[in-house]
C-alpha cells in the first residue's frame, strides 16, 4: 500500500491511498443471451476471482459482454470483493467498464460502495489481464 500526496482545491496536501496487486480468475460461467446473423453476440458471465497484494480475499463479478464478429468485446459489470486490506476486514463494490481485444482484457473501475473503508469511495482504478486468467490491478 502506498500513500500518495495530492493537493486539494485549497492547496493543502492530502494523503491518498494507492493499492496494487493481482487477481486470479477461479471460475467463469458465461451464458449467451443473444446471437446475431453477423456472428456478434451478447453474453452474461458470473466470475469468481482470488485477490493477492494490498487487497487479499475473493470476489464475485457479474459481467455483461458485447462480442463483435472479430471476437473482441466490450463489457461492464459489478464486482463485490470480500477479504482484507492490511490487517482490517475489507468489503468493496466496484463498477467496471472494459474491453477484451486480441486476448487481453482491460478495465477501468470505480469503488462505488464499501461497508468497511468509506475513505476509498470514488477512487478509480484499472486492471489488465496477463496469462492464464491472472491480471494486475491498481487503485488510486
Amino acid at each position: 500500500m502506498i500513500l500518495l500526496n495530492q493537493h486539494n482545491e485549497s492547496g493543502k496536501a492530502e494523503k491518498l491511498m494507492q493499492l496494487k496487486g493481482t487477481f486470479q480468475i477461479t471460475d467463469w460461467q458465461e451464458t449467451v443471451i443473444q446471437t446475431f446473423d453477423s456472428g456478434a453476440k451478447l453474453s452474461k458471465a458470473l466470475v469468481s476471482q482470488s485477490y493477492s497484494g494490498d487487497i487479499t480475499g475473493s470476489s464475485e463479478v457479474q459481467y455483461q459482454l458485447n462480442y463483435e464478429t472479430t471476437g473482441n468485446a466490450c463489457f461492464n459489470g459489478f464486482e463485490f470483493i470480500t477479504g482484507s486490506l492490511g490487517d482490517a476486514p475489507c468489503q468493496l463494490t466496484l463498477k467496471q467498464d472494459g474491453t477484451f481485444e486480441k486476448g487481453v482484457a482491460k478495465s477501468q473501475f470505480v469503488i462505488i460502495s464499501s461497508a468497511t473503508h468509506p475513505e476509498l469511495l470514488g477512487l478509480s482504478g484499472s486492471f489488465i489481464s496477463g496469462e492464464a486468467g491472472q491480471a494486475t490491478y491498481v487503485v488510486g
